[in-house]
């Protein structure tokens, strides 16, 4: 099997593309980096970390259903953080945007989640602290 390298971008899709662009500048502090237009498509690029991309797209005849985990397709975009301590420093970030978020400490790391306008959740999560 020929390697893998890890994930060069994630797409989204947002009902209303100003909306969605101006939740993730709120969370992410920054502004999208990239634009990408193709017929009836509108993708804003944000960089993640890593060298990675979040994509939030637009589309012209585009429906307005909000994003559903609990059916086939996307369930959540998890973001890696170093530890605890950085994911609690997305939580003070989402706080300040004035963006909801769900704290979790589990056994296997601490995770936050968020929900942009559409229902599409994002989690920035830290595996456990090694002993």
């Amino acid at each position: 099997m020929p390697d893998l390298h890890g994930y060069a971008h994630v797409a989204i899709t947002v009902s209303d593309l100003d909306r969605g662009v101006a939740f993730y500048s709120r969370l992410f502090g920054a502004e999208p980096v990239g634009r990408i237009e193709l017929d009836g498509l509108d993708r804003r690029l944000f960089a993640v970390g890593g060298g990675q991309i979040l994509g939030v797209t637009g589309y012209a005849a585009g429906s307005d259903v909000a994003s559903d985990p609990t059916v086939p397709g996307l369930d959540h975009i998890g973001l890696r953080c170093t530890d605890r301590d950085e994911v609690l420093a997305w939580q003070q970030q989402a706080t300040e945007a004035g963006i909801g978020s769900d704290l979790q400490d589990v056994d296997f790391g601490t995770a936050l989640m968020v929900k942009d306008p559409d229902g599409n959740q994002i989690e920035f999560f830290a595996g456990p602290t090694p002993s």
